[in-house]
């Protein structure tokens, strides 16, 4: 099985986050990279995942309520999305880039797990979040 590439989305920064990531070895890129800086700000939810998705990213968001919101619930759902995402919206780069070190392993896990799901990442580890799709 090859490794886990993971797609980062634009809240979580262009720089220190996957920086971070890169310097540790994971394979990581951010929607800018892929799409271009213009392409990415606009893009919304439902067309950045499925399109990073259908690009064989596990994609990693700043927000775990996108498993709740219907449109993004759907998408991921119809993409057959792998969504790692943070628990808090106020953690800085450095606090995102502590946690996804001391859950690396369990995060490149969930490379083989089927999709499509939301897992939540927090300081007490991943947490499996129920999809609001179908309805």
């Amino acid at each position: 099985m090859a490794a886990a590439r993971f797609l980062l989305d634009r809240s979580l920064g262009q720089r220190k986050l996957v920086a971070r990531l890169r310097d540790a070895g994971w394979e990581a890129t951010t929607l800018a990279e892929v799409f271009g800086d213009d392409r990415a700000q606009c893009m919304s939810d439902e067309e950045w995942i499925s399109a990073g998705t259908k690009s064989g990213f596990v994609l990693m968001a700043k927000d775990h309520r996108v498993a709740s919101r219907p449109l993004e619930a759907r998408a991921i759902y119809m993409s057959d999305a792998r969504i790692v995402a943070f628990a808090r919206g106020d953690l800085t780069a450095d606090q995102m880039g502590d946690l996804c070190m001391k859950y690396s392993a369990a995060i490149h896990r969930l490379a083989a797990v089927q999709p499509p799901f939301v897992f939540s990442l927090a300081q007490h580890g991943l947490r499996r979040k129920r999809l609001n799709w179908p309805i």
